[in-house]
């Protein structure tokens, strides 16, 4: 019985309504519908034998000529058609007529004779087609790193080729290198590299002239001029062992060598006069870096002084 009038009394609640921000069909319809929109353009044909070259590997200027007359023939025979360009917001007409432009020269080619094939098999064989950009690029990194002044040193630095194959490159390569794209870049980034090497150079002298000066051990006797603060000015708390040593190694091994400090941070490691000096043995390559910079520019201050 009292079920049955907790029955009679009880409401049903409302049902939840959910509320939907989207509807799936539409959300994806449109997705795709937009995915197709700004999807990748279809590339236009080429030949499927034609060669690719790059301007680093300096191909005579008629060879791309000929690839050119020999693409837009090909474009026509298989009725190519270039896609016709989106008009602009701006109502600019230019997008089209660089299309019209481009199938008009395709619509007028003509196909290569027979002495242009051969002048086009002749001049593919003087370049330098056995050059990627891996190897134009460690010849760009050898030329930043030893100069121009420096073949020899350049000649042995480009992995995977020849002395001989460097040599023959880098003559074409000096003479035509305002040919290429971003050649502005590549001289700046050689005059830096050049600068850099000067700066290095200069050092280099500065830390043999000033050890040559000390006329017993430099180990033990070098004065390090400190200025007001002792070994203590403008860093960490180094005594004059430590910094004495980092700078007779940093003669010896050679600012110019790219590892310097990691092999400075080695000797230190293996040297019995810090046998138990934690502190010299517990510095990392960034912190040997800055301290042998302190003391190369405590150098340069003294030298700019007299």
């Amino acid at each position: 019985r009292g079920t049955a009038e907790i029955g009679q009394l009880w409401i049903q609640p409302a049902k939840r309504e959910r509320k939907v921000n989207y509807a799936v069909d539409d959300y994806y319809r449109e997705a795709l519908r937009q995915s197709a929109k700004t999807g990748t353009t279809q590339r236009a044909p080429r030949p499927p034998k034609q060669m690719n070259i790059h301007d680093f590997q300096f191909y005579p200027a008629r060879l791309q000529e000929l690839l050119e007359k020999e693409l837009l023939a090909y474009r026509r025979a298989i009725g190519y058609k270039v896609p016709k360009a989106e008009a602009s917001e701006d109502g600019n007409s230019s997008a089209g007529e660089a299309q019209s432009d481009e199938q008009a020269k395709i619509d007028s080619a003509e196909p290569l004779t027979e002495e242009e094939v051969k002048e086009k098999e002749e001049l593919s064989t003087q370049g330098f087609g056995n050059w990627n950009r891996r190897d134009f690029y460690g010849l760009m990194r050898a030329l930043e790193n030893h100069g121009y002044g420096n073949m020899d040193l350049v000649k042995g630095d480009v992995e995977g080729k020849t002395p001989e194959e460097v040599e023959a490159y880098a003559k074409v390569f000096l003479k035509r290198y305002k040919e290429l794209a971003d050649a502005d870049r590549l001289e700046s980034q050689i005059t830096k590299g050049e600068q850099k090497r000067t700066r290095r150079n200069e050092i280099q002298q500065l830390l043999d002239a000033k050890l040559g000066e000390c006329k017993q051990d430099p180990q033990r006797h070098f004065c390090i001029p400190y200025g007001t603060g002792g070994s203590t000015a403008r860093g960490r708390v180094y005594t004059e062992d430590e910094d004495r040593f980092l700078l007779v190694q940093l003669a010896r091994i050679g600012i110019a060598c790219d590892d310097v400090y990691d092999r400075i941070r080695q000797e230190v490691r293996l040297s019995p006069l810090f046998r138990f000096d934690w502190f010299i043995k517990s510095r990392n390559t960034q912190e040997i870096q800055r301290r042998c910079q302190t003391l190369v520019g405590l150098l340069q201050k003294e030298a700019q002084i007299k």
